[in-house]
This record gives structure tokens, C-alpha cells and sequence, in this order.
């Protein structure tokens, strides 16, 4: 998260207390969406985990684990996560289909990004335009898996059934490129952040398919 300590942990309060909403709202009306009602919720943990990053910054053998833990998070759920997620919400059989492979594929990625960090010697921290850069220290993965990760954490958005979902997703994606743009170094530091508040936008999705039922109530009258 951008700007302080004290921004993390507003911004992951906010997001768990819309995440307990969206989720019980989900299991209300939709149980369909409730994988992605539940982003924001990873996202508030995401940046609790921040908030400590912050207070050990200056502490590099307390703060260890915590940046282990920020950028698992941020290398291996969301490529995982995302495609379950619209497996799970899709109702077109081949979509369907589709989004569970690439959610398979997701674990081999994760597999792979987990293996790297455990052979890294650390995770050098820095601060960069008001925000945290993480900087793995191993062998950096050649481009196609950074590609492959923007694939399985964009495109089962956009592609979704549902409208807000494509807005997210969209969002989402604009705000990657804007990040590499304007803050490099702190790039996934940034996007995570800019993702975690767009993520509240999949309480409109959840909305949309209430209306959907109330509509074919009314219809069947």
C-alpha cells in the first residue's frame, strides 16, 4: 500500500468490513459469486500484511516474513484465485471449462513462483515515490511468466458474464500499465492497492443477478 502505515490498515479495515458484507450478500442471493465477494477480504488481509511491512521497515530480520508473506500473496493467489473464481460463478459450459484449465494452470505458476521465493535470499524493501518496492532477490522468471499471470488475473474478468465483473476486470488491467508507467519499481505494490479498491466493484455484480431473479419473479406473476 501507498503513503504509511496508517493507510494500510485504514485501507484494510475498509475492505474487510465491504468483504463481510459482499460475502454475506453472496451467499444470500448468489452463491455463485461468493469466490469473488470474497477478494476483498484477501485484499484486507493483503494489506494488514502491508501494515506490518511498514512497521518493521527499518528492522530487515523482523520484517522478513512479512515480505515473504505480501509477495506470496501478490505472486501466487491472484493467478489461482481469479480463474476458480469464474469457474465457479460461469454458467456457459465451454467458459466454464475454460477458466477451470487456466485455473490448473495457475497452480503450476504458483508452484513455480513459490519455488523461486524459496530459493531466494531475501526480499530487499525500499521506498519509492511514497510507496513500498519489493525486490525478490533471485534469479528474476523470463517475461512469459509475467505475461502468463496478467492472463489468469485479467482475462476470466473481462470475458465474465457479468458486466460488472468486466468493468473490474478492465479496471483492473488499465491500472497494471498505469503502475509499470508511473511507479516501476513499486509496481505490484501499487496495483495491488489500485485492484483491492476496484474489487468493490463486484458488489454490483452481485446486485445485478439479485435484480436478474427479482425480475424473473415478477415475470413468472
Amino acid at each position: 500500500m501507498c503513503y504509511s502505515l496508517e493507510a494500510s490498515i485504514t485501507a484494510g479495515l475498509g475492505l474487510g468490513l465491504a468483504g463481510y458484507g459482499m460475502v454475506s450478500k453472496a451467499l444470500r442471493y448468489d452463491r455463485r459469486m461468493v469466490l469473488f465477494a470474497a477478494f476483498p477480504l484477501v485484499f484486507s488481509a493483503h494489506q494488514f500484511v502491508e501494515a506490518a511491512v511498514w512497521l518493521t521497515r527499518n528492522d530487515p530480520a523482523a520484517g522478513q516474513p512479512y515480505r515473504y508473506v505480501y509477495t506470496l500473496i501478490a505472486f501466487t493467489m491472484w493467478p489461482v484465485l481469479t480463474p476458480v473464481a469464474a469457474g465457479y460463478a460461469e454458467s456457459d459450459p465451454e467458459r466454464n471449462r475454460l477458466w477451470w484449465t487456466m485455473g490448473g494452470v495457475g497452480i503450476v505458476l504458483a508452484a513455480y513462483l513459490i519455488a523461486k521465493l524459496a530459493g531466494a535470499d531475501g526480499i530487499d524493501l525500499s521506498v519509492y515515490r511514497h510507496s513500498l518496492a519489493y525486490d525478490p532477490l533471485f534469479e528474476r522468471p523470463p517475461l512469459v511468466t509475467d505475461f502468463l499471470y496478467l492472463v489468469l488475473t485479467v482475462s476470466p474478468l473481462i470475458f465474465s458474464q457479468r458486466r460488472a465483473i468486466n468493468v473490474f476486470g478492465v479496471a483492473v488491467l488499465a491500472t497494471f500499465f498505469l503502475a509499470l508507467a508511473a511507479n516501476r519499481p513499486a509496481w505490484y505494490s501499487v496495483w495491488c492497492l489500485a485492484a483491492a479498491l476496484f474489487s468493490l466493484i463486484i458488489a454490483l455484480a452481485i446486485e445485478e443477478e439479485r435484480s436478474s431473479d427479482f425480475d424473473g419473479l415478477e415475470m413468472q406473476r
